[in-house]
């Protein structure tokens, strides 16, 4: 059954009586609900200490897959600064599945989203729209975002953004 949550919209509905693993869910959900919307509380879902993001890249049309690492405050927000700075339109996203395993505080996730954004100097001020497949790897620290792995198809993403 689909459920909108803040903007976010659920496909199928999380299962764990895990109380810790409920709580990162639901932050997960808060944290999609903040793209190019409020980037101070999206920052706020974070740990203080050593945050790191991790995306896939793809270079020159060969099809190796390679890993951006983005350790510490300063390579994070490199990586989502221009997103919420420099991205004004639609970036809507649909969660189809909440995968908790063993431990609560790792939660995987398989989403898709619709983006239809006017993009800045980043992205060479273009209009990008496009449809994004996703699974996602969130890791928790107290109640907060650790890390976020996220692999998406970099042929479809790159045609879109023109690299």
């Amino acid at each position: 059954m689909e459920t909108i949550v803040n903007g976010v919209t659920i496909l199928k509905q999380p299962s764990t009586a895990n109380d810790t693993a409920q709580a990162n869910i639901d932050l997960i959900v808060e944290f999609f609900s903040l793209y190019l919307k409020d980037k101070d509380r999206f920052y706020s879902l974070w740990v203080e200490a050593e945050p790191q993001v991790i995306t896939p890249f793809v270079t020159d049309d060969v099809a190796v897959l390679h890993s951006g690492v983005h350790s510490g405050w300063p390579a994070v927000k490199g990586f989502w600064d221009p997103i919420h700075d420099e991205m004004h339109g639609r970036f809507d996203w649909f969660v189809d599945e909440f995968i908790v395993g063993e431990d609560p505080n790792t939660i995987v996730t398989r989403s898709h989203s619709e983006v239809d954004v006017q993009t800045g100097e980043t992205w060479g001020n273009r209009h990008v729209a496009y449809k994004g497949r996703y699974v996602q790897v969130f890791r928790f620290d107290n109640g907060r975002v650790k890390s976020f792995e996220e692999y998406y198809d970099t042929a479809t993403l790159n045609a879109a953004y023109g690299a």
